[in-house]
């Protein structure tokens, strides 16, 4: 059977209280200074400084208080209340859900709070945010920075990962060669149980249960764009044993194996007749059902899902071909062939 090739297809409530009660802004472990008794960087304020600082917390929307803080910062850049607008300002950025607003956002902080260190109070979310919106361009920058910080942060190896197949299925093979090594790397870790600090043990079990087929199935479909194919069959291959969810998985190795089935069989075809042969016929059947149980396995997962569609009708045929071509010209029993393979009900 010869398919055709199958795609891998909030200012905080902290910046509000800002210039509040010297016991709301103290630090834990701190004593509050006495009562009318100024901190020391409070006592290097001006006037001048006090009021700019109050319009932030006068400012009724993000806007506002963006205008507010970039007049402040342009005004005062070397003010000891910097680093507390900046960590109000990256606490707004943080906690912003519209993934358009907080790009906006963080990116305006960038460009107002660029002194060594403080890029690191919004980077984590600016890239967050970017991956959501499938920028690649600025995820891979961004990321190559986040990640020379962050060298154990396996998720974001493994989004960055996905980013990089997502543009390769849109024919922009740019990232393929960084993603696959993102991927490689993000497995190495979960395989060798390199667990991130940031991470507690039940957290890492219960990530490395959810996503290393995911890793798996991402890395083997870069590789095959990146043209490594035995790197790729690897990959898909133990995806397919985590059991992977996604159809196209099982049906590429079975494309993978059919192949193979093809070169057997021209090369029975052209032995003599004898001993050899006859083991040889084995072998070719042998690989064949290689070939239908990987196909078989692709349509239980599909289901009548509306998605795989396509999928279906390019595997479907061939699968029935040769389940009749070894079960005597018969589609019996194939069908719960087929359901032995599909995913138990997900508990309700």
């Amino acid at each position: 059977m010869r398919l055709r090739t199958l795609s891998a297809c909030a200012l905080l409530a902290a910046c509000v209280s800002l210039w509040g009660s010297a016991a709301a802004r103290a630090h834990v472990g701190q004593t509050p200074p006495a009562a009318g008794q100024a901190k020391p960087a409070d006592a290097k304020v001006s006037d001048a400084e006090r009021k700019a600082a109050e319009k932030i917390n006068l400012a009724t929307d993000n806007a506002a208080k963006l205008a507010a803080v970039t007049e402040f910062i342009n005004k005062y850049p070397k003010s000891t209340l910097r680093p507390r607008i900046g960590e109000a300002f990256a606490g707004m950025v943080n906690s912003t859900d519209d993934t358009a607003q907080r790009i906006t956002a963080a990116e305006a902080y960038l460009k107002l709070f660029n002194e060594p260190g403080e890029s690191d109070r919004v980077t984590a979310a600016l890239l967050d945010a970017y991956l959501i919106s499938g920028r690649a361009e600025e995820s891979y920058r961004l990321g190559g920075e986040y990640l020379a910080k962050n060298p154990d942060d396996v998720d974001m190896m493994r989004r960055l990962a996905i980013v990089a197949l997502n543009e390769a299925i849109k024919g922009n093979n740019k990232f393929v060669e960084q993603g696959q090594k993102y991927g490689a790397k993000a497995l190495e870790l979960i395989e060798t149980d390199k667990r991130p600090a940031s991470t507690d043990a039940a957290q890492w079990t219960e990530y490395k249960t959810k996503w290393l087929p995911a890793v798996y199935r991402e890395s083997g479909f870069l590789a095959m764009q990146a043209g490594d194919k035995a790197a790729a069959r690897v990959r898909l291959t133990k995806a397919a044993e985590l059991k992977s969810p996604d159809p196209v998985v099982y049906a590429v190795i079975g494309q993978m194996n059919d192949e193979d089935y093809a070169t057997m069989a021209g090369q029975y075809q052209k032995m003599a007749a004898g001993a050899e042969k006859t083991a040889m016929l084995k072998k070719v059947q042998e690989q064949m059902d290689k070939a239908i149980e990987y196909y078989a396995q692709s349509i239980a997962m599909a289901g009548d899902r509306p998605e795989y569609e396509q999928l279906r009708a390019q595997v479907r045929p061939g699968l029935e071909e040769y389940y009749k071509f070894r079960h005597s010209g018969s589609t019996n029993g194939l069908q719960q062939f087929i359901d032995k393979y599909k995913p138990a009900p997900a508990a309700p």
